[in-house]
């Protein structure tokens, strides 16, 4: 039984109905908001009754490394992502693969996501049909190329699509071909769940602040 929840959201929109859905189904004094990795890394430790919750920007661009550390600090801790959108779907495959519990989608609907929360409380893995389905039937292997990690060129391109670059200025600073960068692009947004051009601008923003050691500034 779970009966503390870490929330770990950069978006403040998406940390807010976190916090307040989570909140009113375990009481406030056992929800935990974390700012940084470092601060998740103190929250979980000796406990046997937590779970993580994740806005897809959080762990920055290679979430499995960051899991492998929280993982290997506390075996027993459960991990889930949401997100205000269902367009995640790539993004959820990624996770799904990682071993993560779930991935809970739309959760401005507010009812949804509390009997989600509910669920968590319990254990259960959470994730949508269709991805639990491409899994199943071994779907997913005809994806593999938009389920992975992010690579070093795609954070590459990621870093300067965030500070507005088009594709063709893209092209002149990496000495890539135009199919090159539209498909390094599209392997990219699939990856990260893209649903609108703050997404990178935000996982850019993260990713630095975990480079320099620092803290997620919401």
């Amino acid at each position: 039984m779970i009966n503390k929840i870490v929330v770990a959201c950069c978006d403040v929109e998406i940390q807010n109905i976190v916090k307040e859905t989570v909140s009113s189904v375990i009481g406030d004094k056992n929800v935990i908001i974390c700012k940084s990795i470092y601060e998740i890394h103190n929250a979980i430790k000796y406990k046997n009754d937590i779970a993580i919750i994740f806005d897809k920007y959080f762990l920055g661009f290679v979430i499995s490394y960051e899991l492998v550390r929280i993982h290997y600090l506390n075996d027993k801790v459960l991990t889930y992502f949401v997100d205000l959108d269902d367009v995640s779907h790539y993004f959820a495959m990624r996770i799904h693969q990682l071993g993560v519990e779930g991935f809970i989608p739309n959760i401005e609907n507010k009812e949804y996501f509390k009997k989600s929360v509910l669920q968590i409380q319990s254990g259960k893995k959470l994730f949508p049909a269709s991805v639990t389905r491409s899994f199943d039937e071994d779907d997913y292997l005809l994806d593999r190329e938009f389920i992975s990690e992010i690579t070093a060129t795609e954070m590459e391109i990621a870093l300067y699509l965030s500070k507005g670059y088009c594709a063709k200025e893209i092209c002149y600073r990496t000495g890539f071909k135009p199919g090159t960068v539209s498909r390094y692009t599209k392997r990219l947004k699939r990856k990260i769940g893209f649903y609108k051009p703050g997404d990178l601008e935000l996982l850019c923003k993260r990713y630095f602040n975990q480079s320099a050691g620092g803290e997620n500034d919401n």
